[in-house]
């Protein structure tokens, strides 16, 4: 008997060609008009009359015998592995143009001008590495493609990275790829999430990630072409294109770069982000992480701060509007060092810190907001659908369950550890807030290894 996958009109055709592509010639598609359904979920009233309109054709499609062609579809030939391509022009000018636009019109491209990856650059840009060009790194979501290290190098020229850099690259990949990791929520999903890739250890000087002023702006190769081939990575062979199966209604800020820096580690009055994570001193390491938007606080050069007060607006900014989604948050306070040596002298360390957010950040329970929550009724029943499931880790699960009653105080992520304290930016500087509605293992630290141009991350 075939199946039927349920859609939103927006995502119909990748539905069809993911089924085919992994060996589901019986999936049918229905779909639902996105416009009304995303609504609609406020409440089941308003989703029935929409279940209504394809209940009978879901019915008829699971009974219906396959059709010759849904029982033997066509296959599609896999690309070759070593296909070169050979661009015929005038002169190197034209070379240039035309390679770019085949590029772009293939969605290979991003949008800007690509570096041509010859087989000679390609080469020398493994030479930055040990590691075997047919290692594969992992599989690279929505369409799990299979990232080897030549591929990843492919897209490294692509960016204008240079060899030395490819080390931090294919760490970044790793962690991208971790199956703990949820790539395809953040590549495909409709909010305008954005991956975090944060630099640590001796290699993020040696190369000159910047840390400081300007850290995410314009202006350092590093920074910018490093997260630049990530990003040609993960569409390249995850496959991924806006309006096709990326589908970030306004797009994703920082979509060509990432938010790429480094942590300042020698203005940090801690020890060094990655080694909060388990990690040895003086190793070199790349943490990927998902987040939304930034949020800016503090008044860097213009109006005054202290640290206790940066703190304190973290928390209410985290607070506002009593919504609780503990079973998926993680959030990233980047700390500028003016701040962190100010909370450091108060005694603070990362860990206090930590534990200052999350007990600061819970929610009374009278305070939680009660909206029908995408379906699934009002928000206390789903944080007790979340404990029962495991969304909400067992380990955890009494510390809410003693929360929810009145006088409760309930918390906004599952634990201290899903706040992650990172020290960067300029002097005078801003304190960052970066929030992501996805579990602590959205964050992944890899180490740098295989290095073969610089000193650290061999």
């Amino acid at each position: 008997m075939p199946g039927v996958y349920i859609t939103t009109t927006e995502f119909l055709n990748d539905a069809k060609s993911a089924a085919r592509d992994r060996g589901m010639p019986g999936i049918r598609t229905i779909a639902l008009p996105a416009d009304k359904y995303y609504r609609a979920r406020a409440s089941n009233q308003e989703l029935e009359p929409i279940a209504s309109a394809v209940i009978r054709e879901l019915v008829e499609d699971e009974v219906r015998p396959l059709s010759a062609d849904e029982a033997k579809p066509a296959q599609v030939k896999p690309q070759s592995e070593t296909a070169n391509i050979t661009v015929t022009a005038a002169d190197y000018q034209d070379a240039a143009e035309k390679i770019n636009e085949l590029f772009l019109s293939n969605h290979w491209a991003d949008g800007l001008p690509v570096v041509p990856p010859t087989p000679k650059l390609v080469k020398a840009m493994l030479a930055g590495t040990t590691r075997s060009p047919k290692e594969v790194v992992g599989q690279v979501a929505p369409k799990n493609g299979t990232a080897t290290i030549e591929k990843i190098a492919i897209n490294a020229v692509m960016a204008g990275a240079k060899p030395e850099y490819l080390p931090v690259i294919l760490a970044a990949l790793e962690g991208f790829t971790d199956k703990h990791y949820d790539l395809t929520h953040v590549v495909a999903s409709t909010g305008s999430f954005t991956p975090v890739i944060v630099v640590d250890g001796p290699i993020a000087q040696e190369l000159g990630f910047n840390s400081g002023i300007g850290m995410l702006g314009h202006g350092w190769r590093s920074n910018s072409t490093v997260g630049r081939a990530i990003r040609l990575s993960l569409l390249n062979i995850g496959q991924t294109w806006p309006q096709v199966n990326d589908m970030a209604l306004t797009g994703r800020l920082e979509a060509y770069t990432f938010f790429t820096f480094a942590e300042d580690t020698d203005r940090s009055p801690w020890e060094p982000y990655n080694v909060s994570r388990g990690f040895k001193p003086g190793e070199s390491t790349v943490t990927v992480a998902s987040s939304g938007n930034p949020v800016v606080i503090g008044g860097g050069a213009v109006a005054p701060w202290t640290g206790q007060g940066i703190l304190d607006s973290v928390v209410a900014r985290i607070k506002n509007g009593g919504v609780v989604w503990p079973h998926a948050q993680t959030h990233i306070l980047v700390l500028h060092p003016d701040c962190a040596v100010e909370l450091a002298n108060k005694g603070y360390t990362r860990r206090s810190i930590q534990e200052y957010l999350y007990e600061q950040t819970r929610v009374p329970y009278e305070q939680v907001v009660a909206p029908a929550f995408f379906g699934h009724g009002d928000e206390i029943s789903f944080i007790r659908t979340s404990i029962a499931d495991g969304r909400i880790r067992p380990d955890r699960a009494q510390i809410f369950l003693d929360a929810l009653k009145p006088g409760g105080r309930i918390p906004v992520v599952q634990s201290p550890d899903d706040f992650h304290i990172i020290v960067a930016g300029g002097s005078p500087g801003y304190t960052l807030l970066f929030t992501y509605p996805g579990t602590n293992w959205a964050n992944q630290t890899k180490r740098v290894s295989g290095a073969t141009l610089t000193k650290a991350g061999r």
